[in-house]
């Protein structure tokens, strides 16, 4: 089964990084969710919620102050000024 690659950086820092079978963000242009074989986009981000959902199991849940995602060839890449995890800033 394929899968993403997906780094969730700030601009001076990785915060996560790992395989995902799927990743939703919301944009300027409205929610968008990331499977593997995507085609290639980048987009702004707006603040708000976003998942991440693990290969090996379990949900990532988190909410992104603002930023920009990228896609290409199931790598995922979501540039973010602040993340928030579950209740904690990372």
């Amino acid at each position: 089964m394929a899968e993403l690659i997906v780094e969730v950086v700030a601009l001076d820092r990785k915060i996560w990084a790992g395989a995902a079978k799927m990743v939703r963000v919301r944009t300027t242009e409205g929610d968008i969710g990331i499977l593997p074989g995507h085609e290639s986009v980048a987009g702004l981000l707006k603040p708000g919620e976003f998942a991440v959902e693990r290969v090996n199991g379990g949900r990532l849940n988190g909410h992104i102050d603002s930023g920009f995602i990228s896609v290409d060839n199931n790598r995922v890449t979501v540039v973010a000024d602040e993340v928030d995890f579950d209740g904690q800033s990372e």
